[in-house]
Protein backbone atom coordinates (compact mmCIF):
# COMPACT_ATOMS: atom_id res chain seq x y z
CA UNK A 1 0.00 0.00 0.00
CA UNK A 2 1.05 3.67 -1.08
CA UNK A 3 1.07 6.53 1.21
CA UNK A 4 -1.01 8.87 -0.30
CA UNK A 5 0.37 12.80 -0.03
CA UNK A 6 -1.70 15.95 -2.12
CA UNK A 7 -0.35 19.24 -2.95
CA UNK A 8 -2.15 22.27 -1.99
CA UNK A 9 -3.57 22.68 -5.19
CA UNK A 10 -4.92 19.34 -5.52
CA UNK A 11 -6.52 19.96 -2.01
CA UNK A 12 -7.99 23.35 -3.33
CA UNK A 13 -9.44 22.23 -7.06
CA UNK A 14 -10.64 18.73 -5.32
CA UNK A 15 -12.89 20.89 -2.59
CA UNK A 16 -14.42 23.20 -5.17
CA UNK A 17 -15.18 19.81 -7.28
CA UNK A 18 -16.97 18.65 -4.57
CA UNK A 19 -18.93 21.89 -4.67
CA UNK A 20 -19.58 22.07 -8.19
CA UNK A 21 -22.04 18.46 -8.29
CA UNK A 22 -19.21 16.68 -9.66
CA UNK A 23 -19.19 12.57 -9.06
CA UNK A 24 -15.81 12.89 -6.68
CA UNK A 25 -16.73 9.12 -6.17
CA UNK A 26 -15.43 8.80 -9.45
CA UNK A 27 -11.91 10.44 -8.46
CA UNK A 28 -12.03 8.71 -5.20
CA UNK A 29 -11.97 5.44 -6.33
CA UNK A 30 -9.13 6.20 -8.74
CA UNK A 31 -7.08 7.54 -5.68
CA UNK A 32 -7.93 4.40 -4.11
CA UNK A 33 -6.51 1.95 -6.48
CA UNK A 34 -3.55 4.00 -6.79
CA UNK A 35 -3.18 3.94 -3.20
CA UNK A 36 -3.58 -0.02 -3.45
CA UNK A 37 -0.89 -0.10 -5.94
CA UNK A 38 -3.37 -1.34 -7.95
CA UNK A 39 -3.06 -1.07 -11.97
CA UNK A 40 -5.76 1.51 -13.69
CA UNK A 41 -8.31 -0.43 -16.10
CA UNK A 42 -7.93 0.95 -19.54
CA UNK A 43 -10.93 3.32 -19.08
CA UNK A 44 -8.79 5.65 -17.46
CA UNK A 45 -6.60 5.87 -20.00
CA UNK A 46 -3.76 5.76 -17.28
CA UNK A 47 -0.15 7.33 -18.94
CA UNK A 48 3.30 9.34 -18.67
CA UNK A 49 3.49 12.84 -19.46
CA UNK A 50 6.15 14.41 -21.62
CA UNK A 51 8.33 17.44 -21.67
CA UNK A 52 8.13 19.67 -18.77
CA UNK A 53 5.86 17.04 -17.40
CA UNK A 54 7.70 13.85 -17.38
CA UNK A 55 8.04 13.38 -13.85
CA UNK A 56 3.81 12.75 -13.82
CA UNK A 57 1.40 10.52 -15.08
CA UNK A 58 -2.09 11.30 -15.53
CA UNK A 59 -5.22 9.41 -16.21
CA UNK A 60 -8.76 10.25 -17.52
CA UNK A 61 -11.56 10.19 -14.71
CA UNK A 62 -13.78 10.45 -17.26
CA UNK A 63 -14.12 12.85 -20.47
CA UNK A 64 -11.83 15.49 -20.42
CA UNK A 65 -11.44 15.73 -16.40
CA UNK A 66 -7.52 14.55 -15.45
CA UNK A 67 -5.61 13.39 -12.41
CA UNK A 68 -2.29 14.35 -12.37
CA UNK A 69 -0.20 12.28 -10.22
CA UNK A 70 3.44 10.78 -9.37
CA UNK A 71 4.53 7.37 -7.93
CA UNK A 72 7.68 8.00 -5.82
CA UNK A 73 9.42 7.13 -2.27
CA UNK A 74 9.58 9.79 0.85
CA UNK A 75 12.83 10.19 2.12
CA UNK A 76 12.15 7.02 4.44
CA UNK A 77 11.95 4.59 0.94
CA UNK A 78 8.36 4.52 1.78
CA UNK A 79 6.28 4.19 -1.57
CA UNK A 80 3.97 7.04 -2.04
CA UNK A 81 1.40 8.57 -4.92
CA UNK A 82 1.74 12.06 -4.92
CA UNK A 83 -1.58 13.47 -6.34
CA UNK A 84 -0.99 16.89 -7.94
CA UNK A 85 -3.56 17.83 -9.61
CA UNK A 86 -7.13 17.80 -11.09
CA UNK A 87 -9.58 19.36 -13.85
CA UNK A 88 -9.50 19.35 -17.51
CA UNK A 89 -6.61 19.57 -20.30
CA UNK A 90 -7.54 23.65 -20.51
CA UNK A 91 -7.24 24.62 -16.71
CA UNK A 92 -4.13 21.62 -16.37
CA UNK A 93 -2.45 22.86 -19.49
CA UNK A 94 -3.64 26.09 -20.56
Amino acid sequence: MRIPKTTKQFRRHYAKLKRSGKDIAKLNEVMRLLVRSHALPAKYRDHALQGEWQHLRDCHIEGDWLLLYMIGEDTEGNEVVIFYETGTHENLFG
